[in-house]
């Protein structure tokens, strides 16, 4: 849920818990009830213009409801997998999959040392990132060439999933030792 969504959601339901108190005290005493539906009636409907504006406030709490209830309904269950169908049916291959065969495939390489994979779903394709540690005295550019070569073919090839494209980027040269903190 982003910030904004969350906003919404606290104020909707601080509202909603003051409506519920006023409701709940009108509710227990039938005088107050009385007297608050004839100043409604009086004051509040007879002029044009707060009659507008509690219609309009009226229909954001309406919007506001609707949305809350169909992001309730709606499913993520699409986000973290790619669905293929076949004449049998139905096959879902998870992000994570594809993320480790990316890892596996650019760790077979020489001159990589360790590496880091971000997948992400592009309608039926993906598009991968690749963070590296390489070793040193190696050709950076060509190694990273190799890389975006057999990890894309190692994808499209095991998944079947097809790749719009893959970044690849050297976030360190392996020293082979850890510095100590003295």
């Amino acid at each position: 849920m982003n910030i904004i969504f969350r906003t919404l959601l606290a104020f909707y339901a601080f509202c909603l818990t003051v409506i519920s108190l006023i409701l709940m005290i009108v509710t227990l005493n039938v005088d107050i009830f009385n007297k608050t539906s004839t100043y409604l009636v009086d004051n509040i409907l007879e002029n044009p213009s707060s009659t507008i504006l509690l219609f309009i406030v009226e229909l954001i709490f309406f919007g506001l409801s609707l949305m809350f209830l169909l992001s309730g309904v709606k499913s993520d269950k699409n986000k973290k997998a790619i669905s293929k169908f076949n004449n049998t049916g139905e096959i879902k291959i998870s992000l994570n999959t594809i993320e480790n065969i990316a890892l596996a495939t650019a760790r077979k390489l020489n001159g990589v040392r360790d590496t880091k994979a971000h997948v992400r779903k592009m309608g039926d394709n993906v598009s991968v990132h690749i963070k590296t540690i390489v070793m040193p005295d190696v050709n950076i550019p060509a190694l990273l060439e190799d890389v975006q070569r057999k990890v894309k073919k190692s994808i499209e090839e095991t998944s079947g999933i097809m790749v719009n494209d893959i970044k690849v980027s050297v976030d360190n040269i392996y020293t082979g030792y850890k510095s100590r903190v003295e």
